[in-house]
């Protein structure tokens, strides 16, 4: 079993994880010069939800994004950002400056929160409660670490006795043949094993218009919770995420078949 991650590495990962957000931040906006500043900063990365200015778990409610104390934090970024369109990295350095002493105050209220894992119906899995519009016929599932420090991956029947729950769910409950979800694993060989091959033939094309969440930000965290280094530094050294999140789906027939 992993060591469980310590407040000091929770706050290192902190560190390094908004430092690489602001990074992609300046790289963005470089290839990007349509969008604004305040657009990147609030849709295409998830820093508030870090600092102190976010009140509640690591999923707000509510939006603080209109507060006196994000404006000017904000403001204070775009500046530099507006003084060094050119050297990404002093934009980083300086921009993270802004940041840290909210961060710090957060940090172990950030350390402590578990509400990551509230809404987990089935083990690691969390089934939308209602349909999507887009995919009627299929129940949405997202995933969690929940065996942290550990990876879950190293549990093949806590796997299967999570996957079969949610079957039950999709058929039982919610009366569809098919469960699917859009996240960056369903670029990775060890993920995409756990399915059937219609999983993969069904996957749709990559998404490339980054967007905050974890669909996206989450395969730069190990499974302790720390920041993943050799993934950071492919984005920084290609300015491309290693792994682009795809939507795919298989029927409850075929992944029944599977486990």
């Amino acid at each position: 079993m992993n060591p469980a991650k310590t407040l000091a590495e929770h706050r290192e990962y902190l560190y390094e994880i908004v430092k690489l957000k602001l990074f992609f931040v300046h790289r963005w906006l470089s290839e990007h010069p349509e969008e604004t500043f305040s657009n990147v900063l609030r849709n295409r990365v998830d820093i508030i939800r870090k600092t102190d200015i976010n009140k509640e778990g690591l999923t707000p409610v509510n939006s603080y994004f209109d507060t006196p104390e994000w404006l000017a934090l904000e403001a204070d970024a775009e500046s530099l950002f507006r003084r060094f369109p050119k050297d990404a990295g002093t934009f980083e350095t300086k921009a993270f400056e802004v940041f840290k002493p909210s961060l710090d105050t957060r940090c172990e209220r950030d350390f402590l929160d578990r509400s990551t894992f509230n809404g987990y119906q089935c083990g690691f899995l969390r089934h939308n409660t209602v349909l999507s519009k887009d995919f009627p016929d299929t129940l949405i599932f997202h995933i969690a670490n929940a065996k942290a420090p550990d990876s879950f991956f190293d549990f093949p029947e806590y796997i299967r006795e999570c996957f079969l729950k949610l079957l039950d769910v999709a058929e039982n409950d919610f009366k569809v043949e098919n469960i699917g979800t859009g996240t960056w694993l369903n670029s990775v060989p060890k993920w995409l094993a756990l399915f059937p091959e219609e999983w993969t033939a069904n996957r749709m094309p990559p998404q490339t218009n980054v967007c905050w969440h974890y669909g996206f930000w989450g395969q730069f965290i190990t499974a302790r919770g720390t920041f993943n280094h050799k993934y950071g530094q492919l984005l920084r050294e290609t300015g491309k995420m290693p792994f682009y999140p795809r939507i795919a789906k298989c029927s409850v027939k075929a992944m029944r078949a599977k486990w």
